[in-house]
């Protein structure tokens, strides 16, 4: 029976992937593309994987043996959230992406350096005292965070979280810096820099959401709605140095620098384990435990509650030393039931911990509208340089919201990423640099002033074209 179900998975998958290549919507540029490459290697191809090579060890590691009804269930809510996600994102972003491209978009992104330079001298030095404290703590092994077996929630006893995530705004800097200099090769060199010190703190996802959004950039600026061989190339060699990287956290990378004495580099981790079955992309065998776990084992769902983190997690430990470890209100633990430590929910995984099918089908299709919304919203808007920017980082950073399930990870992840470009634009406009929208206004303003009776007809073409850029009908 199971080998039934992974073969309809397979058929649907394929089905819903051929459907939305047709829709005048399909590029690398639509949030479905994301979920379909998710959903299809997470759930699709490596289940078949894992049931014919026989995967086990995350069943060892967590202590728990999922049956065949719990495995079934896993593959079906999967199903359910690919086509509630994909349906509603289809639905709320269905027109065809369009570049906009004038005059006044490439005398914004020339004004915009300055303000870049001004931000960039502000953050960068904290983020990079940030990441080098980040190294300097995992090679000497002195961390003060603290596991806590209760919950396995890693908490901070001594230091302050803020600084400790501030190098992730080196990141959309890097990105800022390459798409308004245009890729010179120097600003590529700042983004080997990047990945090189990334590298160094064992943290992965920044490296390859950072390549994946400078990939789209590139294809952004060559009007192209599918990968070329350097895209692909570059996002390649991310995704070779996330397996790198992750075999022994950043320990060899530090120790080119600096004097590496982490348990980490002698031993390794996850040598004894293949790339397929490493904890990194186990979102199945997550899912089979919270099934295994909810609501069978704890009597009832979460009911949502969780997201209530949102508010507690912004305030310091050190100003609130009881502090909750996770969600203020909990309904059950899962680590009554097993082991489950570093595990990742995913977007249905964490629906169904919510509310079982229902909640699967509420929490995928409410993403699947906010991502289609962001979308429609973004190309039938003016695509100023900063939302440009913006929109390319949001959406590679999709792929670690669609693995971790949680609201929380989408706030903070995008939070980081988006500070260095809301400074900019308040630098720009405390400044009074003219961005996009202020050359055009000028230029409309010398038109009608040298002819008057064409004010009223470019207004008119222009509430046509933002119809048009809507799917809506002109009048």
């Amino acid at each position: 029976m199971y080998e039934f179900v992974l073969v309809a998975n397979l058929l649907l998958w394929l089905g819903i992937t051929a459907n939305f290549a047709r829709q005048p919507a399909a590029s690398v540029f639509h949030p479905v593309s994301y979920y379909l490459f998710f959903h299809g290697f997470v759930f699709t191809v490596r289940p078949i994987i894992a049931h014919l090579l026989g995967f086990d060890a995350i069943y060892r590691i967590y202590e728990f043996t999922p049956s065949a009804e719990d495995k079934i269930t896993v593959i079906l809510a999967s199903m359910l959230g690919l086509v509630c996600f994909v349906g509603v994102a289809s639905r709320f972003g269905q027109t065809a992406f369009r570049f906009v491209e004038d005059r006044f978009l490439d005398a914004e992104r020339r004004q915009l350096v300055r303000p870049l330079l001004i931000v960039s001298a502000l953050l960068a030095p904290i983020a990079l005292f940030s990441i080098v404290t980040g190294w300097l703590t995992r090679s000497s092994e002195t961390s003060t965070m603290v596991l806590d077996a209760a919950t396995g929630h890693t908490l901070n006893t001594t230091g302050i979280g803020y600084f400790d995530e501030f190098q992730l705004v080196l990141a959309p800097l890097v990105v800022l810096t390459i798409w308004l200099f245009r890729f010179r090769w120097w600003t590529l060199a700042m983004l080997a820099g990047f990945v090189i010190l990334r590298s160094g703190t064992g943290g992965r996802w920044p490296i390859l959401m950072t390549c994946a959004t400078v990939a789209l950039l590139f294809l952004y600026e060559r009007r192209k709605t599918l990968p070329n061989l350097r895209a692909i190339g570059l996002v390649l060699v991310a995704l070779w140095l996330f397996q790198v990287v992750g075999v022994d956290r950043g320990a060899t990378v530090r120790s080119a620098f600096v004097e590496e004495n982490s348990i980490a580099l002698s031993q390794g981790q996850g040598r004894e384990l293949g790339l397929l079955e490493s904890m990194d992309f186990a979102n199945l065998e997550y899912f089979e435990f919270i099934v295994f776990a909810v609501p069978q084992r704890t009597g009832t769902y979460g009911y949502f509650l969780d997201n209530l983190q949102i508010f507690t997690e912004p305030i310091p430990r050190r100003l609130w030393a009881d502090k909750p470890a996770g969600a203020p209100i909990k309904l059950f633990s899962l680590f009554d039931h097993g082991y489950p430590i570093g595990m990742t929910f995913s977007l249905p995984g964490e629906g169904w911990m919510q509310l079982g099918y229902l909640g699967v089908a509420i929490w995928c299709g409410l993403f699947g509208w906010l991502f289609g919304w962001i979308y429609q919203r973004y190309q039938s808007s003016a695509q100023s340089t900063l939302a440009t920017v913006a929109f390319m980082l949001f959406l590679p950073l999709s792929l670690q919201f669609f693995r971790d399930g949680l609201l929380l990870t989408l706030v903070k992840t995008s939070t980081w990423f988006l500070v260095p470009i809301l400074l900019i634009h308040v630098v720009a406009r405390l400044s009074a640099v003219p961005l996009a929208s202020d050359f055009r206004l000028l230029a409309k303003r010398k038109l009608a002033r040298r002819q008057p009776d064409i004010a009223p007809k470019l207004l008119a073409r222009q509430r046509a074209a933002k119809r048009r850029a809507a799917g809506r009908p002109t009048r």
